[in-house]
């Protein structure tokens, strides 16, 4: 007896593979343009980059650029909101398995560290611009506040232990950024910012023990 075929839905309605093809041709061009904005932020910073800039990094047309960005703020709001995301949800995708939030926090820091030392466009735009909201300042700030619940971070406040965390992260890629022959700062840095939140000493030594894991950084186009 040959198997049933499941009822076909009534209302239900065709793929129309044209809009599919264009959406994911959009998204390409989107993306491409992020990651050429990402590079010329990165070396000239927010304010010195005109529209031309973009436009032959990216290799489009100029309007096709202004089919998707009206502006270079606009641009720049954009980049930041992208790159932030991609960090931080990357990172989040290893550290929520993480039940403690100050061992979270704590990896969290150590692989942003990581990912500036082997990404220095990255590095140099983080440095440069910095981020404007997004996932990017919601989970460290989430990780302090639990930690703070819990009695493993000791701040006046969460949000003081966000500005120590990550201020000093993005002093420490500027730094990077200066001095290319510097050594890796990273785990020296997370240590500095965990004793900064009242972390205890032997739990530090701990957290850092452990071996980081191994993260697959999303690929450029271009």
């Amino acid at each position: 007896m040959g198997t049933a075929r499941p009822a076909k839905k009534e209302n239900q309605a065709p793929i129309d593979h044209r809009t599919l093809v264009g959406r994911r041709r959009r998204a390409r061009t989107e993306t491409k343009i992020l990651e050429a904005a990402l590079r010329i932020f990165a070396e000239k910073g927010p304010d010195a980059p005109v529209i031309d800039d973009f436009i032959k990094a990216a290799g489009i047309a100029r309007g096709t650029f202004y089919n998707y960005f009206k502006s270079t703020a606009e641009l720049l709001e954009a980049t930041s909101s992208w790159l932030s995301d991609e960090i931080a949800e990357t990172i989040e995708g290893e550290v929520r398995k993480l039940t403690d939030p100050v061992v979270r926090h704590c990896t969290g820091m150590r692989l942003w560290a990581r990912k500036a030392e082997i990404d220095r466009v990255s590095c140099a735009f983080i440095a440069r611009v910095w981020f404007n909201g997004g996932f990017a300042g919601y989970a460290p700030l989430r990780d302090i506040r639990l930690g703070m619940k819990t009695g493993g971070f000791r701040c006046i406040t969460p949000q003081l232990g966000f500005d120590v965390s990550m201020g000093a992260m993005r002093q420490a890629m500027l730094r990077y950024m200066e001095d290319p022959l510097q050594k890796p700062f990273g785990d020296t840095l997370v240590r500095t910012i965990m004793q900064a939140l009242g972390v205890d000493s032997a739990r530090i030594d701990e957290m850092m023990s452990q071996p980081l894991p191994d993260i697959s950084w999303p690929e450029r186009q271009i």
